[in-house]
């Protein structure tokens, strides 16, 4: 099974671990983590875990997490969630960047391409008008 956190899941949940640190309160942070999973994801940690409580799950991992490191959580919920045989990936906002720069030259490459062909044929019909 494999589950996927986007750039913006990440932005969030870096915003709640980063509250929680604050605020030194893990039961938002606990909820949070809880939300990021839809609920046939959770049905399927559960069938894969001794346990069979995602809840006692996620109070393990915050039990063994530090509480210093917002990407230290993130990655003992990903190695964790890979003892079960659940591969959690997720995007950093640096890959989001890289791709969105990926695309934003893509489409400026097609907007070059199209307007030298109009400057072009536009230069030819004005040369035509002159002779």
């Amino acid at each position: 099974m494999e589950i996927f956190f986007d750039s913006r899941d990440m932005k969030s949940l870096i915003q709640s671990i980063e509250d929680a640190i604050e605020e030194g309160d893990n039961e938002i942070l606990k909820n949070d983590l809880i939300d990021m999973f839809s609920d046939e994801q959770i049905e399927e940690i559960e069938r894969r875990l001794d346990t069979s409580d995602f809840q006692d799950f996620i109070d393990e991992i915050l039990d063994e997490w530090s509480g210093e490191e917002p990407i230290e959580l993130v990655d003992l919920l990903a190695m964790r969630l890979g003892e079960i045989g659940v591969d959690l990936r997720y995007e950093t906002e640096e890959e989001e960047e890289e791709e969105e720069g990926i695309e934003d030259l893509d489409e400026e490459e097609e907007l070059d391409v199209g307007e030298d062909e109009e400057e072009e044929e536009y230069d030819e019909d004005e040369e035509e008008e002159e002779d």
